[in-house]
């Protein structure tokens, strides 16, 4: 047995007041002298001798009175485990608490995070100025520490919001055990405040956090709520390799809805630079994900910005999703080979993309015609089976990378290595060629593409999974891969069949094979005029213009004609303006914001003057509101001390009861009172007796 508040029972010698009440109003009796009424002496006698008894009993019955409303004040409690006195030391208490959107969702009773907070507000009452409390607010990211005594801890507690990224639990609750491990000689204390949502507890191993919390009592916040249900876009695709100005443009929408019942005619908007131009109605079912298919006609060329709306429900923040297209009106490929019969078989697969693709256009010609002039309006050029070139054609192609063209180089069948590794690479793509791999023309030793090594979308659904169907490479050169050169396909033994770097403000792709039928038969295949189209319109285009951002990432954005000294500055959705700094990413400097907390359009400005824009959605994980059994917590946490708070609970007494044992204030009051009625009829007894005795 142990005191919360052991100066409380101090006030013990109140209980001596019955006594010094009952001494002092003692009277001392005089003799009256009468007649000898012996038997009366002795009927008096016995009467006062049950009167003093009763006196005596209540006496202590209200000294015992007292005692038990001290007592009980003095908080008294007892550790059913035997630990007696566990709970005296300080506590050194690190409170987390969940800031990811999913705890935006309206309840009756307003926003769920709002009950987090009211939780937390009420955690603090529990701890005293001896205890070191330290909260910890969190999501992707954790944000700031709140340290500080208990009423600073409050009122930076009322101005916490919950922000718009998902939950990081892993990160969280493993930096809380480092800094629980820096106070080994307090008494530990976890407490979790979130919605429990599914999301990023699968990231968390079995038994871990077990032995990280083993000598801490770890608390769980476990709202009482109904099933929330939530409809939200999961996705957005728009076509990656054929939009173009003129033409139409498609947007695919994957919706997806958690719910226990049907969700019917909803309405699904899209909007374009602002404009709402189709609207749809929808019905999703329990746990069903669908596709809905918008196509629009676009105003102009260049970067267009829009976003699909779902109609609002408890958790708006996710029935939105933001989208960029890049609608050139205008793609100019240029084909050089030695002689016309290399450009052969490239010309004809792009020029079959000419007549699907409007703002394709392709020229051909031989390496005895480069010069200035004919790279003039050319995005990319494509050099079929390259031997060799003079130092002022390689110049040209260096300047024209430079400033921003696209280049694709395809070995000649009789490349000199020496030629390409000492004059031409260097200049180009940071790689080098090691050595011939295989022999021409050899059809019983060939390799394939893998399509399980993909390291970028331009052969997504282009391979097929059986080596039947696959293009057969006899012979390759083998290509060493540097760390500053970006994979696009490799073959079946892990040599690299293709890959592409940056030069400046413009990239070069380089093959590991020539375009000859004696060294492959990839154009043979109908994968071989997709990937040219697809390769073309990749370097002629922004390399980021598909990137779309979660929310929480670090963000970095390529700018073409932009010098290094340039002010930029980020336009938040919200409005807000942030100053950037270019860093050297690899061999190219690119534009760096730290971390992204809004969803929305982000644009890039120079004077005021819009240069670049890309979108930043939610993560959408976190959208899948379905509650993780508490069941499978205790089990992560197998071997802690673990304890749930609900809504309703009064955390003083739970937390207060773990930390010393069960507090037993309440039985004292309610013995108190009961010996009060007891003392009330003992008391009366004697008049009682009184009253039937003079009856």
């Amino acid at each position: 047995m142990q005191f919360l508040n052991p100066a409380i029972l101090a006030g013990l010698v109140a209980a001596a007041l019955p006594l010094a009440i009952h001494l002092l109003h003692r009277g001392r009796a005089r003799p009256h002298p009468f007649s000898d009424l012996t038997f009366l002496r002795q009927l008096h006698q016995n009467r006062m001798r049950r009167i003093q008894i009763r006196q005596w009993l209540v006496l202590l019955l209200r000294t015992l009175i007292v005692a038990l409303i001290v007592c009980a004040f003095a908080r008294p409690t007892y550790d059913t485990d035997g630990d007696v006195g566990g709970g005296t030391l300080p506590v050194t208490a690190h409170v987390l608490i969940d800031q990811s959107y999913s705890t935006r969702y309206r309840l009756p009773s307003g926003a769920l995070f709002d009950q987090l907070q009211k939780q937390l507000l009420s955690l603090t009452d529990v701890f005293s100025p001896h205890d070191r409390v330290t909260v910890q607010p969190f999501a992707g990211h954790p944000q700031p520490l709140l340290e500080g005594d208990l009423a600073h801890l409050a009122e930076r507690i009322t101005e916490l919001t919950p922000g718009q990224e998902a939950t990081d639990l892993r990160t969280a609750l493993y930096g809380a055990a480092q800094y629980l491990d820096r106070h080994p000689e307090l008494d530990r204390e976890l407490f979790l405040f979130t919605d429990l949502s599914l999301h990023n507890w699968d990231q968390l191993q079995l038994g871990d956090l077990g032995r990280l919390y083993s000598d801490t009592r770890v608390y769980i916040t476990a709202p009482q709520i109904p099933a929330r249900p939530n409809a939200y876009i999961k996705n957005i695709k728009t076509p990656s390799w054929m939009l173009a100005a003129s033409g139409k443009t498609g947007v695919q929408v994957e919706l997806a809805y958690t719910g226990s019942t049907p969700l019917v005619n909803a309405s699904l908007d899209l909007f374009v630079e602002g404009e709402r131009l189709r609207r749809k109605s929808v019905d999703l079912r329990p746990t069903d994900t669908i596709q809905v298919d918008f196509n629009f006609s676009p105003r102009g060329a260049g970067r267009l910005s829009g976003h699909l709306a779902l109609e609002e429900d408890a958790l708006s923040i996710d029935n939105r999703r933001y989208f960029t297209v890049d609608l050139p009106s205008k793609i100019t490929a240029l084909l050089l080979g030695a002689r016309p019969d290399d450009t052969y078989y490239p010309r004809r697969a792009l020029s079959a993309a000419t007549f699907s693709d409007p703002a394709f256009e392709i020229r051909t010609g031989l390496f005895s015609a480069l010069d200035g002039d004919i790279l003039t309006g050319v995005n990319v050029v494509v050099l079929c089976n390259l031997e060799r070139l003079n130092p002022v054609q390689k110049t040209l192609l260096t300047e024209f990378v430079a400033a921003g063209g696209g280049l694709v180089i395809f070995p000649g069948p009789h490349s000199d290595l020496s030629y390409y590794n000492r004059d031409l690479l260097p200049s180009l793509i940071p790689t080098h060629f090691k050595e011939l791999i295989g022999t021409p023309l050899d059809a019983e030793t060939y390799q394939t593409l893998d399509p399980t090594e993909l390291h970028h979308p331009l052969f997504a659904n282009l391979l097929s999974d059986r080596t039947a169907d696959q293009p057969h490479f006899y012979a390759s050169f083998a290509m060493d891969p540097t760390t500053d050169l970006l994979p696009l396909i490799r073959f079946t033994d892990g040599q690299l069949a293709m890959a592409m770097a940056w030069k400046e403000q413009g990239r070069t792709a380089l093959s590991a094979f020539p375009l000859d039928p004696q060294w492959n038969d990839l154009h043979l295949h109908g994968l071989f005029a997709p990937m040219l189209h697809r390769l073309v319109r990749e370097l002629s285009l922004s390399p980021d213009r598909r990137t779309s951002y979660l929310v929480g990432e670090t963000v970095y954005r390529h700018l073409s004609d932009v010098e290094l000294e340039t002010a930029i500055e980020a336009e938040t959705p919200s409005g807000e303006r942030l100053r950037l700094e270019s860093e050297r990413v690899g061999s190219q400097y690119l534009w760096k914001i730290p971390s992204v907390r809004e969803a929305g359009i982000w644009r890039l400005r120079t004077e005021g003057e819009i240069i670049d824009l890309f979108a930043v959605n939610l993560d959408t994980r976190e959208s899948d509101l379905t509650p993780i059994d508490t069941e499978r917590v205790r089990n992560l946490f197998a071997g802690a001390d673990l304890h749930f708070l609900h809504p309703n609970d009064d955390l003083r007494l739970a937390v207060l009861g773990n930390r010393y044992g069960r507090e037993f204030w309440r039985e004292f009051l309610l013995l108190a009172i009961a010996l009060m009625v007891l003392e009330q009829w003992i008391a009366r007894a004697p008049r009682d007796v009184q009253t039937r005795a003079a009856a």
